[in-house]
């Protein structure tokens, strides 16, 4: 079974990293919400694209040099809002909602997002980010499931990735062949290919056994991750 990713929630309706966002990819029956977050200046995470904010009349400043109160400010639109990781976790690590793909711009970031989640149903969050963000979230957290970027059609030596554990290695859609995925599931990695919002690209990777296929073109892949029907043909996930 090929799992569906929505990189920032249902990005095709609504601006990424919001609520809006987010509640609408659960509705199309994603099965992971991939979200950005970074750390305020005083300690909130929070879910953002960039990693500058333009508040009003300043430049744009890094998210770590602004406060949780200059971030509220920064968007008048209301469904652009920032929202807090604390109000997402509030609607989607319950058993209602999707599991959520956690990508964090620092460590400080990810050790403050792990320490928030990890009450909440920990095996519902899969985290990701550099390697250095990862090792310090595993040295915090030895049952954090993990998913590392990896830019070779060859997994990973051991030495690359000691201490790391990771459940999935995250690669580009292009550098992905059945043979590549045997490999990888022969070393014990689950392989999620990115980004992917082409469907016959969607359908080629979900025939060959993909574990998972980030998007932003969730009501395209849905569809096919779930055999439902489309147009009275139905859609197996094979080729």
């Amino acid at each position: 079974m090929t799992l569906s990713i929505a990189l920032r929630g249902d990005t095709a309706r609504f601006p990424g990293n919001t609520l809006p966002a987010l509640r609408s990819a659960w509705r199309a029956g994603a099965d992971l919400v991939k979200i950005d977050v970074h750390l305020t200046s005083d300690g909130y995470p929070v879910l953002v694209d960039e990693r500058t904010v333009a508040t009003p009349g300043s430049p744009p400043r890094p998210v770590a040099e602004l406060t949780l109160a200059e971030l509220a400010g920064a968007r008048d639109d209301v469904e652009r809002r920032i929202p807090t990781l604390m109000e997402v976790a509030a609607e989607f690590t319950g058993d209602e909602g999707p599991p959520l793909l956690v990508d964090s711009a620092s460590p400080e970031a990810a050790l403050a997002a792990d320490s928030l989640l990890r009450d909440r149903v920990t095996a519902r969050v899969l985290h990701t980010g550099s390697t250095e963000t990862l090792a310090a979230l595993r040295a915090q957290n030895p049952d954090a499931r993990l998913m590392i970027a990896w830019d070779q059609p060859t997994p990973p030596s051991e030495s690359a990735l000691r201490g790391l554990r990771p459940t999935y290695l995250g690669t580009h859609h292009t550098l992905i062949t059945r043979d590549s995925i045997g490999e990888m599931h022969r070393f014990g990695y689950s392989v999620a290919a990115w980004t992917v919002n082409d469907f016959t690209e969607m359908t080629r990777l979900v025939g060959m056994g993909v574990d998972a296929i980030a998007t932003e073109r969730v009501d395209d892949l849905v569809p096919l991750t779930t055999g439902r029907v489309q147009g009275g043909v139905q859609t197996t996930g094979q080729l």
